[in-house]
């Protein structure tokens, strides 16, 4: 509880934080779905036009863009901080029932964070947090101690397969979890193997999903051109990761027994996904806060009980930091809507669509594009593309990053009248002068003549 209120009190300082591209582009898709229905070919960027659109996230796109509307970002970024602190809890709550000491849990609660910074971001990742510590933590249980409650996982699937893509994740670990299960409980353990992979088609768009899996999972073009979706390597933002790497696989070497058979799979399991795909990283962090306090106590031995005095100190402290942590979070989402904001500068946005006119067209970056959109929504399906990358080729995917990081096929920049980009991409690869229409908060936007 300390620890929980005390990183929540943090993290609610720097709230802004949250809000990245993926935050735009969820906004965005959900007004779309809000006011035409569940898509089915692209119509918002040029480059996409056309493109057959399984949005397979529909859900969270809707569920985040609702929120929005009713209370704006503040209402927003406050659920965002909801659900990723009620995964955290609900991973402590976890690893309390399965035995773990709150010496332990306590030391592990803010290990995902610190091992998979990117948690701290509002998308549509971010609803199904809690989601996967569930289904997590009822396999792990039921590893140990076979419930009638496991059966709760395939519902848990078939809302996660309509908010996040990870479901495919999920599926996974209960198909592992019900074959590990089938010698001893045959029936049981082959209906979870079966029904799991089921519900990824559980959805709107039915078996049309089966594409849009094939497409984003079995050699995707993804990999090479997108951060997150490349194999993890070393450096500042992974450190911490790479290390808790190393612990983990010392510890499963050493204390094994003390997890349950499906974690013992499990976790190994996670690991590779993350050195495979660094987007995985955020599931192995939230698995280490259900399964790492079982390993720390058996590595250090159990934890003395506190005195009665001391525990009562300890409640008292706790209750203190979640006051603080309270008035931290009413402080920091009470401030002015504007300060959410301060990195994406509305003037800029409007800059674009006043020299955008009534047809122009627009070569945004990917990191405010979909924020173009969102601010200023007559610019649909005239800004050349967006986060959506999915919907891009690998053609288009090619030149699109030989554009941007090696100044090649600058031709893909001649039917573009407007262009917005970061400072670190102010030399757009252009031939002919432009004008400054807007210059701040690192944000630019250029003009042809």
């Amino acid at each position: 509880m300390l620890a929980l209120a005390a990183s929540l009190a943090l993290v609610a300082c720097v709230v802004p934080i949250l809000l990245t591209q993926d935050t735009w582009v969820a906004l965005v898709d959900g007004r779309y779905i809000a006011a035409h229905g569940l898509p089915h070919a692209d119509d918002m960027a040029v480059m996409t036009h056309g493109a057959r659109w399984i949005d397979q996230q529909w859900l969270a796109h809707l569920t985040l863009y609702e929120v929005a509307r009713v209370g704006g970002l503040r209402l927003a970024l406050a659920v965002g901080l909801a659900l990723l602190f009620l995964a955290l809890g609900l991973a402590a709550f976890v690893a309390r029932r399965a035995g773990g000491s709150a010496r332990s849990v306590a030391l592990v609660t803010l290990v995902p964070l610190c091992v998979a910074p990117w948690l701290l971001q509002l998308r549509t990742q971010t609803l199904v947090l809690p989601l996967f510590v569930a289904v997590y933590g009822l396999l792990a249980s039921d590893s140990r101690r076979p419930s009638t409650r496991v059966w709760l996982v395939l519902p848990l699937l078939v809302l996660w397969a309509n908010l996040h893509g990870s479901v495919v994740l999920g599926a996974v670990l209960v198909a592992c979890h019900g074959l590990l299960l089938s010698p001893r409980h045959r029936m049981r353990g082959l209906a979870l193997a079966c029904a799991a992979p089921a519900t990824l088609v559980v959805t709107p768009y039915g078996l049309q999903s089966v594409a849009y899996y094939r497409w984003t999972l079995v050699g995707s073009p993804l990999r090479k051109y997108v951060t997150e979706w490349r194999p993890a390597t070393l450096g500042a933002g992974t450190a911490l990761f790479f290390l808790a790497a190393l612990a983990i696989v010392f510890a499963l070497g050493r204390h094994g027994k003390a997890l349950s058979v499906f974690e013992r799979i499990a976790l190994p399991l996670l690991l590779v996904a993350t050195f495979a795909a660094l987007r995985n990283g955020t599931w192995f962090a939230l698995a280490l806060g259900v399964s790492a306090p079982l390993l720390v106590d058996a590595a250090w031995g159990p934890a003395r009980a506190l005195p009665d005095a001391a525990r009562r100190i300890n409640r008292r402290l706790a209750a203190c930091v979640a006051a603080v942590a309270a008035v931290v979070v009413a402080g920091s989402l009470a401030r002015p809507a504007s300060s959410f904001e301060a990195g994406w500068p509305e003037a800029g946005a409007r800059a674009v669509a006043a020299a955008a006119g009534s047809h122009g067209l627009v070569l945004a970056d990917d990191v405010h594009n979909d924020w173009l959109l969102w601010k200023e929504p007559q610019l649909e399906g005239r800004l050349a593309y967006d986060v959506r990358f999915e919907l891009l080729g690998p053609t288009q995917l090619a030149k699109l990053s030989a554009f941007w990081h090696e100044r090649r096929y600058r031709s893909l920049a001649a039917p573009y009248r407007v262009f917005a980009v970061g400072r670190s991409r102010q030399a757009v690869p252009w031939s002919g002068k432009a004008r400054t229409a807007f210059a701040g908060a690192g944000f630019v936007v250029l003009v042809r003549p």
